[in-house]
């Protein structure tokens, strides 16, 4: 979808959950006075659930801070927005009075329950395909589906392999098992999924319409791929394990040419930040990763 800078109208809504149930939210006007909602979060290609952070200005909720247990936040621009699932692990309120803020601390994702205490038994013989496995391991930890690269579906087992214990240490062996392919096990919302980082290996694409500034690079690994970070307007669908696709056009916009020839670029994110406001100028990602020749 492309977007136009200077339409855009941004969107948080948020409902608090408690543990019984109920719920309390606060929804976003579409057109006119908004409430003063702030976002922020770090993603990464890792089997770690990643933190959240949500700062509102004049919350006024009805019910106790501590009775919150979930928060789901609707969250984007009017026309592309995204659902967030977190678990409140903290909610204080800052700078008491008319203009008093409330933090609220989370921990990304509704599996968390399920994440520290999923335990699998484990018996394969040698070439398994990798998909199988970790479909074996998706009923323990509650996701709902299981997607892959195009790279990391050809793994397969060389040797038989045994598990029994932690679902959590269970991907971090296959993780070593398949470490000379940069095999990534990570969880997008209720999805498992598995790449190969620095190959080309991806999950979904996503055309850049934007960015606040001209790419910084730096040499890369041992096998030779130059690690870029990206800032731009945050593009709510976009995770690791994604594809950026940067056309010429953007590098032009921002001055630069990458090797100075006209041409699309890719970059596979393998970890990413936003920041996102409903007021004010607070809209932008940092993504980092790799450039896919």
């Amino acid at each position: 979808m492309a977007l136009n800078l200077e339409r855009f109208n941004k969107i948080i809504d948020l409902s608090f959950y408690t543990a019984s149930g109920s719920v309390k939210t606060i929804l976003c006007p579409r057109h006119g006075v908004k409430p003063d909602i702030q976002i922020n979060g770090t993603y990464g290609a890792s089997l770690e659930l990643y933190q959240l952070h949500v700062v509102v200005k004049n919350l006024y909720l009805d019910l106790q801070q501590e009775q919150y247990t979930r928060l789901v936040i609707r969250a984007g621009y009017i026309n592309n927005l995204i659902t967030i699932e977190a678990t409140i692990y903290s909610m204080f309120r800052e700078n008491p009075g008319p203009d008093g803020t409330t933090v609220i601390q989370c921990q990304l994702g509704k599996l968390t329950s399920n994440w520290l205490s999923a335990t699998v038994q484990l018996q394969f013989d040698k070439g398994t395909n990798l998909l199988k496995i970790l479909k074996s391991i998706q009923k323990s930890l509650g996701a709902t589906d299981v997607k892959m690269g195009l790279m990391a579906k050809t793994c397969v087992l060389e040797a038989p392999f045994q598990f029994d214990g932690s679902a959590r240490n269970a991907l971090a062996e296959l993780e070593q098992l398949f470490i000379s392919k940069k095999l990534q096990i990570l969880m997008q919302g209720t999805t498992l999924c598995a790449l190969c980082l620095t190959q080309g290996d991806f999950i979904k694409s996503h055309i850049v319409q934007y960015m606040s500034a001209p790419p910084q690079m730096t040499p890369g690994d041992e096998a030779g791929q130059w690690h870029t970070m990206i800032t731009a307007p945050w593009m709510p669908e976009v995770l690791p394990g994604d594809l950026l696709v940067i056309p010429s056009q953007v590098y032009i916009n921002n001055g630069v040419l990458v090797g100075g020839i006209n041409k699309t670029q890719m970059l596979e994110v393998t970890e990413m930040s936003f920041h996102f406001g409903t007021k004010g100028s607070i809209n932008q990602m940092t993504c980092s990763g790799f450039i896919v020749r």
